[in-house]
């Protein structure tokens, strides 16, 4: 089977979970960068982890792009967690707060190259539950 009837075929939904403390200052490149990938089977979920600068601001500006929990400051575990608790995605992708995902296109030629391989083959930050 050709890799693109292979990706039709493969289309489970990825949660993309962001944690953020105090990150204002990164925080909408992040989202942005899960936003603009090509893969568009996905669900982004921001924890605010107890944040005292306007994370909560941006994150509600997204609208129902995102959805967004709010919880006391507990740790990256402790959020880590409330998201996994309420995903509703097969796969987990785990994108911090001051990082980005790659280009949409290098983005898309990974899922590819994952959905010919096992699911015991994923690796680095995707994790089937």
């Amino acid at each position: 089977m050709r890799g693109e009837d292979r990706l039709s075929k493969f289309n489970p939904l990825v949660s993309m979970v962001t944690p953020v403390y105090n990150g204002s200052n990164y925080m909408r490149e992040a989202i942005d960068s899960a936003l603009a990938q090509t893969y568009k089977n996905i669900e982004i979920i921001v924890v605010n982890d107890g944040s005292t600068d306007n994370t909560e601001d941006i994150a509600l500006s997204y609208g129902d792009k995102i959805r967004y929990f709010k919880k006391e400051n507990g740790g990256v575990a402790s959020a880590l967690n409330l998201a996994i608790e309420n995903m509703k995605g097969k796969y987990f992708s785990w994108l911090s707060h001051d990082d980005a995902y790659p280009t949409p296109v290098r983005s898309s030629r990974r899922c590819a190259h994952y959905c010919n391989l096992t699911t015991e083959a994923w690796s680095y930050s995707v994790v089937e539950l």
